[in-house]
């Protein structure tokens, strides 16, 4: 199911503050049952309305969006009511029951009922274990690229530093298998959004087998009621990579084919440490798989490099052993200070804050002190893990971006997602290294009626194919590779 913020985005953020009075009229009218012409033609096909904060006006809000609810039921459009924290949650229901709702959102939400309820929480908290059929996650960010000294971090090296929640959905879709839609808005101000950075957020969350509820910033929303030319390409953009994503259903069942395994319980502490790792290596083109501590006996380590376990608490003695068991058939353990004395001392050939040792065929990395600074982690284990381990480099690609590797269920197919964040995506020729032989590639793009058929050659390099991407080819793109 497909759902959007865009006509109701007023009734999410509030009553329009801090706008000119001539704004606000023109947001109210999100508001009004003709404002879903909007999405005549449009792949969007469920609507979020605010139903509950816990205030004394919900009820007046809910009688006044009557006329809303219908008038989107009878476009074949499903509404779903978003709870706050402080709302009475049983009531909620019942008012969403009574006004013909497809389901409400709740936050947390861990009881027992017959209504559709789609539980809700901050990525900190995510309620993994609640009911629902679709869980949806808030405090996310909006993806795209930022300077430093625009108000955005970056690392020692000053380098652009990139928001994705890609990493996010990927440590998700490790724990769950229900689909995950992901809420973030664009900032509230200081920016100016083209339709580039919509697609971006749009594909953020779709490369990685999440959703985007959609939430369109505050000058585009007017421009849609006013039918303004570029706010309304600014939505058929969205809904052509929407469309691009649900013509390839089967893409959302392919996994990392990463060479680092993060495993983690990834709560409290350990999500901001281990969680943060995942972000850093996303940003470094480390490929990682994820695998939830509580998980990791029954999976196998089959295709890993390396094991990467950042938890404060040692791991039970049964994960231990078989981490160590994977370190002695070849493999590298990097761990924190309370993992142990095994092994010999090492020279790992630069200057890292981990002890090395041979263990084994393998090695283990074990950290001299505790592990504080997820970005000087993320940095030595790709020193440790090695760039010759490597899946992917894209050549000649000018501007900072993300890569992911993924194979299909019945390895047959991988697929390589390349997407650039930067606004202005460059389009010029670039090559994408791939670290194996393959018989063909189609090159998959938003926009083009049939995909693109791409010959890999072998690479200068000892092994691998090289794929030349012609000038033209926008800054989204999938290569999908048969095995």
């Amino acid at each position: 199911m497909r759902w959007t913020s865009g006509p109701l985005e007023i009734a999410r953020r509030g009553k329009a503050e801090g706008f000119s009075p001539q704004i606000k009229a023109t947001l109210e009218r999100f508001h009004e049952p003709a404002s879903l012409d909007i999405l005549k033609n449009s792949p969007i096909d469920c609507l979020l309305l605010s139903w509950a904060a816990g205030l004394p006006e919900d009820a007046v809000q809910q009688k006044s969006a009557a006329p809303l609810v219908a008038a989107a039921r009878q476009r074949n459009l499903s509404v779903v009511g978003w709870v706050e924290d402080k709302a009475d949650p049983q009531a909620a229901i019942a008012a969403a029951r009574s006004a013909g709702l497809a389901a409400v959102a709740i936050p947390n939400f861990k009881g027992q009922t017959d209504f559709p309820v789609i539980p809700w929480g901050d990525r900190a908290k995510t309620p993994w274990d609640a009911p629902g059929s679709i869980l949806a996650v808030s405090g996310n960010v909006w993806p795209g690229v930022a300077m430093p000294g625009n108000g955005s971090s970056a690392g020692p090296t000053g380098a652009p530093w990139v928001d994705s929640n890609g990493w996010f959905v990927q440590m998700a879709r490790a724990r769950v298998s229900k689909p995950l839609w992901m809420m973030f808005d664009p900032p509230a101000k200081g920016r100016i959004f083209a339709a580039a950075d919509y697609e971006t957020a749009v594909c953020d969350a779709e490369i990685t087998g999440g959703r985007w509820a959609i939430s369109l910033d505050e000058s585009v929303r007017a421009g849609l009621i006013e039918d303004n030319p570029a706010a309304r390409g600014i939505l058929d953009r969205v809904g052509a990579t929407i469309r691009f994503f649900d013509q390839h259903p089967d893409w959302r069942t392919f996994r990392s084919l990463g060479v680092l395994g993060v495993i983690s319980d990834f709560t409290g502490e350990n999500f901001d440490m281990s969680g943060e790792i995942l972000n850093l290596a996303a940003r470094r083109n480390l490929q990682y798989r994820v695998i939830w501590k509580s998980q990791a006996l029954a999976q196998p380590f089959t295709g890993l490099k390396a094991l990467m376990y950042a938890d404060k608490e040692a791991p039970e003695a049964a994960l231990r052993k078989k981490m160590m068991a994977f370190a002695e058939q070849g493999g590298l353990v990097i761990a924190g200070p309370k993992w142990g004395p095994e092994g010999t001392p090492a020279d790992p050939g630069f200057d890292t804050q981990f002890a090395v040792r041979t263990f084994g065929k393998g090695r283990l990395a074990v950290a001299k002190d505790e592990l504080v600074d997820a970005f000087q982690v993320a940095t030595d284990a790709q020193f440790l893990v090695s760039h010759s381990n490597d899946l992917v480099k894209v050549y000649n690609a000018a501007s900072v971006g993300c890569t992911l590797v993924m194979g299909s269920p019945d390895g047959k197919r991988e697929l390589v997602h390349v997407l650039a964040f930067a606004s202005g995506w460059s389009s010029g020729a670039r090559t994408v290294w791939v670290h194996k032989k393959y018989r063909g590639a189609s090159l998959w793009s938003i926009g083009a009626a049939q995909p693109m058929r791409i010959e890999p050659v072998p690479a200068d390099e000892y092994f691998g194919s090289e794929c030349r991407i012609p000038a033209g080819v926008p800054g989204y793109f999938a290569l999908e590779f048969e095995v």
